[in-house]
């Protein structure tokens, strides 16, 4: 229990500890286990959770925001985007930028109907992004009944390529969560998201445009979950469930990384701590040679368990 309390008080101090901690763990144990891999197994998680690390970005502006704000429509946006980018770049021979400029358009549609259900028709957000999203399902399996685009070798050679041995698209992400904390803590935007976190009353009061606030970042969250599709199609192939691992991991990650539930509190590095951890446990479950449905099981626990502490800590400062 003194443990437990001890685990709680650093993770209040540095919200961003335990999923790096959970990183660095998971990592040696892959190598106990497997006997080799050291650089090579960690290479291999770097390179590919810049993916996951797009949509926990976004999702974390609005789980930020508090009360219920979450965003269900993120798995589909990213499915969406897979085909009608593939589709426009057709394989090499259409474009690249207006490849990526499909995609992104239909993450800005989807953001924009987001904002508008919930902040004009009232929809709880939960309700409104799951309602959207499974519109976007409906449009990507349309578009896949005549798929027959391939992908763009353009677009997979700068997903794939790298300096040394490091992701050249994981650096990218690392600059973007800094860039995200910059824009968090010390721009307007960032300090009414999270005022209105903190206090929605009180954000209002002080002249918060928070209809402005909230709408500008449900936009954002479908563009990155755009982006993020766009570019695991051109890692993997677009298909009709691309996307499904997003929708919770996307919150997982966000949690992990120090975000409070309860809104108020961001830290954009950590998501990259979250997203590390996730992508090692699924390495070491597969090492293990555990079944599909036992990983579930054992993944479901295991990120329970460290939300608890997490979730322990946070009930602690508010």
């Amino acid at each position: 229990m003194n443990f437990i309390g001890q685990a709680r008080g650093a993770t209040g101090r540095f919200p961003w500890l335990l999923s790096f901690v959970a990183v660095v763990v998971t990592w040696i144990a892959i190598v106990l286990v497997s006997g080799r891999g050291l650089g090579g197994t960690l290479f291999s998680a770097v390179e590919f959770a810049p993916f996951l690390v797009l949509v926990g970005l976004g999702q974390m502006l609005v789980i930020s925001m508090g009360y219920g704000n979450i965003d269900l429509s993120i798995p589909y946006v990213m499915t969406l985007a897979s085909f009608v980018s593939v589709s426009v770049m057709d394989g090499g021979h259409g474009s690249l930028v207006l490849g990526l400029a499909a995609a992104l358009g239909c993450g800005l549609a989807v953001g924009a109907v987001n904002a508008v259900c919930i902040l004009a028709l009232s929809v709880p957000p939960i309700v409104a992004t799951l309602a959207t999203g499974l519109i976007a399902s409906a449009a990507a399996a349309v578009r896949a009944g005549d798929f027959g685009s391939a992908v763009d070798p353009r677009m997979h050679d700068f997903v794939t390529s790298a300096v040394g041995r490091v992701s050249v698209l994981a650096i990218l992400c690392a600059a973007g969560a800094g860039i995200v904390a910059f824009v968090l803590h010390r721009t307007g935007y960032g300090r009414s998201l999270l005022a209105y976190g903190q206090s929605p009353r009180a954000a209002d009061l002080a002249g918060v445009r928070i209809t402005r606030t909230r709408a500008i970042t449900y936009i954002i969250s479908a563009l990155l979950a755009a982006l993020s599709g766009t570019l695991l199609a051109a890692y993997v192939s677009p298909s009709l469930g691309i996307g499904d691992p997003y929708m919770l991991n996307s919150v997982a990650v966000v949690v992990l990384g120090g975000t409070l539930i309860a809104g108020g509190r961001s830290n954009a590095p950590g998501v990259w701590g979250g997203t590390l951890f996730l992508t090692l446990l699924v390495t070491l479950l597969n090492v293990l040679h555990i079944s599909a449905a036992v990983q579930d099981i054992v993944k479901g626990l295991l990120i329970i368990a460290v939300l608890s502490v997490v979730g322990g800590a946070s009930r602690r400062e508010t």
